[in-house]
């Protein structure tokens, strides 16, 4: 007898300490749904309405041609409208297939007219004597002087071949090439005079 008055004991001291447990987390959960009950509220009601949605504003009409390239649009972007233009002939469309250069190798730079030939070529209004077989401009050797006539120069790229194709491209004395990168850097070359 004195075994169940003992298991009663402990079944009531058990049953009053989860009382008491239940009485001091009981007050944290109804201060927390005091302050989220109304979030929560909205939230299984659905809230407000959302957004109207954004209309596209209509594209102003011009006397610009509006040529576009297949594949120009993207799924997640807007749809490229820029012009593209025709490149002429000889010109670089791109610098694609250049290959990646070493940043910390300094580059050679360029040997005078007098030696061998040369010619003096300005890129974007700087000008500077270069060499056969030099390459220029000389803050970014990207392409080097291949060979000069009575008229004329050739040249290449420091390695690599241009997008058409062509490992050369001659240019006139006085005539001013523009080639264009795929990085938007663009390149105005002019042979000022030759040396042969």
């Amino acid at each position: 007898m004195a075994r169940k008055r003992s298991e009663a004991a402990l079944k009531a001291a058990k049953e009053a300490k989860q009382k008491k447990i239940l009485l001091v987390l009981l007050v944290p959960f109804i201060a927390l749904l005091a302050w989220q009950g109304p979030k929560t509220f909205k939230a299984l009601q659905g809230g407000s309405p959302p957004p109207p949605p954004v209309t596209a504003l209509p594209t102003p009409t011009g006397s610009l041609p509006t040529a576009t390239t297949p594949g120009a649009e993207s799924g997640s972007g807007l749809p490229d409208t820029d012009a593209q233009l025709e490149p002429l002939d000889g010109q670089l469309l791109s610098f694609s297939r250049f290959p990646g250069r070493d940043p910390f190798v300094r580059p050679s730079s360029g040997t005078s007219v007098s030696q061998a030939g040369g010619a003096t070529i300005e890129v974007n209004g700087e000008s500077e004597d270069v060499g056969i077989n030099n390459p220029f401009p000389a803050s970014d050797p990207t392409f080097k002087l291949v060979s000069v006539s009575d008229t004329a120069a050739t040249i290449g790229l420091v390695s690599g071949t241009f997008s058409n194709g062509s490992e050369t491209i001659s240019i006139n004395v006085g005539e001013t090439l523009v080639l264009a990168a795929d990085d938007g850097a663009r390149y105005a070359i002019k042979i000022v005079s030759v040396a042969t």
